[in-house]
């Protein structure tokens, strides 16, 4: 079972190219496990949000309150395996994906702050009303949830945005650092043929580690 899931190669160190890139870079493995814990923390309370809703839930509540913090979550998961099981973590991967999580749990927390704020004349109603806690002005008045989840959700996702965007810029130096020295020929450039057999090793590993759980 320990050959199948490859537990004989985990290390804090993570990928190599990452650790020696500097010494900020050499945390992107607990950046990655912040950002899990914090996903299921926004599930939890996302859960108790639409769990609350009743009879008006609607499509892009459910996506803010549990599709964002789900997608972040199942993320996170393979990112973990790639630092830590396979040690093999591409930073063109991880700034792209990052990147875009990053951007995704900003927007939401900046629309939510922005629709509860304390002049709701400037706010249509239907959105204060579904981005706000029961008991403020203009917001829900029977449905919806109480303002300390409201508040810890939104810590969540903002702490979830941050963390997205400093493992982004994490990926950018690593990546900056090999390819200033693939240009300086301090790095053999890597044949397309390995590349690929790397790239399907890592899909094998992952396949397996699905089948057999976690």
């Amino acid at each position: 079972m320990i050959e199948t899931f490859s537990y004989h190669n985990f290390s804090w160190q993570g990928d190599k190219r990452w650790y020696k890139a500097s010494r900020f870079t050499r945390y992107a493995p607990v950046v990655v496990l912040v950002i899990l814990i914090l996903s299921l923390a926004e599930i939890s309370l996302g859960s108790v949000w639409v769990a609350n809703l009743g009879n008006t839930m609607s499509v892009p509540k459910i996506i803010q309150a549990l599709l964002i913090p789900g997608c972040s979550f199942f993320n996170a998961i393979p990112s973990l395996h790639l630092h830590l099981l396979l040690r093999i973590n591409p930073p063109t991967l991880a700034l792209c994906f990052s990147s875009i999580f990053s951007f995704v749990y900003l927007f939401s927390t900046v629309l939510m702050l922005a629709s509860c704020g304390p002049n709701d004349s400037r706010v249509p109603g239907a959105l204060r009303r579904s981005e706000c806690y029961v008991g403020i002005k203009g917001g829900p008045q029977e449905y919806g949830i109480t303002k300390g989840v409201w508040v810890a959700f939104q810590v969540c996702n903002l702490l979830s945005a941050i963390a997205y965007a400093y493992h982004a810029s994490l990926a950018s130096y690593v990546l900056r650092g090999i390819n200033q020295r693939k240009a300086a020929g301090e790095i053999e450039v890597e044949d397309p043929d390995v590349i690929a057999a790397k790239r399907a090793k890592a899909r094998e590993e992952w396949i397996k580690m699905t089948r057999h759980g976690f």
